[in-house]
C-alpha cells in the first residue's frame, strides 16, 4: 500500500496522515493486525510465532523483533487500562455452582511463580515472582449443572500486592462476586495472602491448601522416622487423616502431646517449626467443615493456572526475559486465557 508522507522541516518531523484513518499505530499495525500478531506471540516463542505460526496462518511476513514489540505493546496498554479501572468482558454473572447446602459458591486464588530475568546487554539479573490473581467457577458434585470450563477471570504480573487486589476485586465485581451466597478465598498460605485476601475479600471464607499443610507433617515424619519407612508411611497417613476429618485443631493437640524425651536437636527443631506452623494457621484449617458444605480444600486450580498463564509461555527452556517483556507478556496471556469475550473486548477498545 502506498500513501503520502509528509515532513517538515522546521520541527524536523513526518507524518502520513492516511495512517490515522486506517488506524495505524506506533508499529504502522492496523489494530485487526496487530491482535493477529499478538495471538501468535503469547501462544508461542516470538521467533516460532515470525517464521512458522503468521506465515503459515495468515501469510504475514514480520520479523521476531517487530512480533516481539508488537506483543509487549499490546500488553503494555491493557497493563495501563486496568490500573486505570478498565474490565473486559461481558458483565454477565458466572452460573456459580452450589455446595452440599444448595449455596452458590464463588472462588478466589492467588499463587506466585518465578520468571527468569536478563539484564541489560544478555548482562545476569535475579529472577521476578509473576502473581497470578484468579476468580473462577469451580465444578461442584453437589450441582448437576456442568460449569462452563472458560468460568474463570486471570491476572497476571509483576504487581504489588495492594494494586493486584484492586483490580482483582473489580474483575470479582464484574462476574457476580457479591452475588454469591458464599465465597471462598484459597492459598498457600504464602507470605502477605492472607492478608491481601483478608483486607480485599474480606466476607470469603479463607481456606488454606490442604495439601501445603501436610507438607509440614511430611517433613515432621522424615526428621522423626528417617530410617523406618514403613512406620513413616503409616504415621503419616494417620496424621493427614486426622487433619482432613478433625481439622487444624487437632494436630495442634497432637504435636503437643507427642513424647520428646529422645529426641535430638533436629527433631526437635523439626517439631518446633511444625507446630508453630498449624498454630499460626489452623483458624484456616477447619477441613471437617470446608469438606462437609462441599468446598474446594485445594489450591490446585491457581497453580495450574501458573504453569498455563506463565509458564507454559514465558518459561520454555533457555528463555531469559527483560522486565518490562515478560511483565506485559504476563498481562496480555492472562486476558487471553480468561473467560471468553475478554480478548475480543480488550481489541475493540484497542481499535478505538
Amino acid at each position: 500500500m502506498r500513501r503520502h508522507y509528509y515532513h517538515c522541516h522546521k520541527c524536523r518531523r513526518g507524518l502520513c496522515p492516511r495512517d490515522k484513518t486506517l488506524g495505524l499505530g506506533k508499529r504502522k499495525f492496523s489494530p485487526a493486525a496487530a491482535q493477529v500478531v499478538s495471538i501468535a506471540g503469547v501462544q508461542t516463542s516470538f521467533a516460532q510465532s515470525s517464521e512458522v505460526t503468521l506465515r503459515k496462518l495468515c501469510g504475514l511476513k514480520v520479523s521476531e523483533s517487530t512480533v516481539e514489540r508488537v506483543t509487549e505493546d499490546a500488553g503494555e496498554r491493557l497493563k495501563s487500562l486496568l490500573a486505570e479501572g478498565e474490565t473486559f468482558g461481558n458483565t454477565e454473572p458466572f452460573a456459580w455452582q452450589r455446595d452440599a447446602h444448595g449455596k452458590t459458591c464463588a472462588y478466589v486464588s492467588l499463587d506466585a511463580t518465578g520468571v527468569r530475568q536478563q539484564g541489560p546487554r544478555g548482562a545476569q539479573a535475579e529472577g521476578r515472582m509473576a502473581y497470578v490473581g484468579m476468580v473462577y467457577n469451580t465444578n461442584s458434585e453437589h450441582d448437576e449443572r456442568m460449569p462452563d470450563p472458560h468460568s474463570v477471570r486471570y491476572l497476571s504480573g509483576f504487581y504489588e500486592l495492594p494494586e493486584l487486589g484492586r483490580q482483582l476485586r473489580r474483575q470479582a465485581a464484574a462476574v457476580g462476586w457479591d452475588e454469591a451466597e458464599q465465597q471462598i478465598a484459597i492459598s498457600d498460605g504464602g507470605a502477605g495472602l492472607e492478608e491481601f485476601l483478608r483486607v480485599h475479600f474480606p466476607c470469603a471464607e479463607r481456606i488454606l491448601d490442604f495439601w501445603h499443610a501436610s507438607e509440614y507433617l511430611v517433613e515432621l515424619s522424615q526428621s522423626l522416622y528417617p530410617d523406618d519407612e514403613e512406620h513413616r508411611t503409616a504415621q503419616l497417613a494417620s496424621w493427614c487423616h486426622r487433619l482432613k476429618h478433625q481439622g487444624g485443631l487437632s494436630i495442634v493437640w497432637m504435636l503437643q502431646s507427642l513424647e520428646k524425651t529422645n529426641w535430638s536437636s533436629a527433631q526437635r527443631e523439626a517439631h518446633a517449626t511444625c507446630l508453630r506452623y498449624f498454630q499460626n494457621h489452623q483458624h484456616k484449617m477447619n477441613y471437617p467443615r470446608y469438606v462437609a458444605h462441599g468446598w474446594q480444600i485445594g489450591s490446585g486450580p491457581v497453580e495450574s493456572a501458573c504453569k498455563t498463564v506463565v509458564a507454559g509461555r514465558l518459561k520454555q527452556s533457555g528463555m531469559r526475559w527483560s522486565q518490562h517483556g515478560s511483565n506485559a507478556v504476563c498481562h496480555l496471556r492472562a486476558l487471553y486465557l480468561s473467560q471468553r469475550g475478554c480478548w475480543e473486548d480488550y481489541w475493540q477498545k484497542y481499535a478505538a
